[in-house]
């Protein structure tokens, strides 16, 4: 449990030193939206390229997609149906607040985590990387549900061609799928190439835990102006949904599915992220409970010092890792 530890107080310390920053008004109030935008469109894609290049895939990359993907989309059907009233009311704050029950902070929070706590590690690598690309799924499901609760009738129809061009404006799908390609035709790219990919990927974590702290650190701030729009009972289901409910599931679904080992483990680890940043940014896109999704960010990433050592204590004690 030392490494678990460690890496808990390495990730939490730089995001409240984050925190700090913002707080203290040492940087320009742009920075953190300008940290992100680095993090987001160059650091994140360079060492997913680079990292995608070497990739090794196994017998259990296949069954960790695919399970992946049912555990998410199931996960979102669920939260959908309840607060939705059991289908009865189609509303643009269901969608975010399921969205908010299901998509967790993988980018940002949890490459970082496994970084840290399996240094090193192909196999924890590849299958951390194949999940933040993979719940970019439920993001896609939910944007495009969103567009249509509030598009006219003649925006109906492009819903696909939508969801199409987020997915081919994704920068970290499109590095991904550019690295994974390059790796499985065998081309050798230049070696000042993979310098740039690795120096500019090596930027990723601290940059992106940085930055998180900043943002969320900006979002308590606003919270507190909206607080009377927050409902705790939705807070307390979505936070017991994302943090217990989902690994739980995604480890159903995962080991059925075939996977085992530190695939298994990376897989609910990465499920069991507390809420992404980009829910708040729908929210707030579609003014939809914008105020209820900033602090569900905020309460999930809090939470969260509790519940990945709970996780990852059952995982150990499970002999999975």
């Amino acid at each position: 449990m030392n490494g678990i530890f460690s890496a808990l107080v390495t990730v939490f310390g730089i995001m409240f030193l984050g925190l700090f920053v913002e707080r203290r008004r040492i940087f320009a109030p742009a920075m953190a939206l300008c940290l992100n935008q680095f993090v987001y469109w160059v650091s994140l894609p360079a060492m997913l390229f680079d990292q995608m290049c070497s990739i090794s895939l196994t017998s259990e990359t296949g069954p960790y997609i695919w399970g992946t993907l049912i555990a998410s989309i199931l996960c979102y059907a669920a939260a959908y149906l309840y607060f939705s009233g059991f289908w009865k009311t189609h509303r643009p704050e269901s969608t975010v607040r399921s969205l908010s029950s299901v998509f967790p902070n993988a980018g940002f929070f949890g490459l970082p985590f496994v970084f840290m706590v399996f240094p090193d590690n192909e196999t924890a690598a590849t299958a951390a990387m194949l999940g933040a690309l993979l719940y970019s799924g439920v993001l896609l499901i939910a944007d495009a549900t969103l567009d249509m609760l509030h598009a006219s009738g003649e925006k109906h129809c492009s819903t696909t061609r939508l969801i199409l061009g987020e997915l081919i404006h994704n920068p970290m799908l499109v590095a991904a799928v550019f690295g994974i390609c390059a790796g499985l035709s065998g081309l050798h790219l230049p070696r000042a190439v993979m310098n740039i990919a690795d120096m500019l990927g090596s930027t990723a974590a601290p940059c992106a835990l940085f930055g998180m702290g900043m943002v969320l650190s900006a979002q308590l701030a606003g919270s507190q102006s909206g607080r009377d729009g927050i409902s705790r009972k939705n807070l307390c289901i979505i936070s017991v949904s994302k943090l217990m409910l989902q690994p739980l599931l995604t480890f159903l679904v995962l080991l059925i599915a075939g996977c085992s080992g530190l695939t298994l483990a990376v897989g609910v680890i990465m499920s069991a992220m507390p809420t992404g940043t980009l829910v708040y940014t729908l929210g707030e896109r579609y003014q939809a409970c914008p105020a209820e999704a900033s602090m569900t960010v905020i309460m999930t990433t809090l939470l969260s010092l509790v519940s990945l050592p709970l996780v990852m204590y059952v995982l150990r004690i499970s002999g999975i890792v």
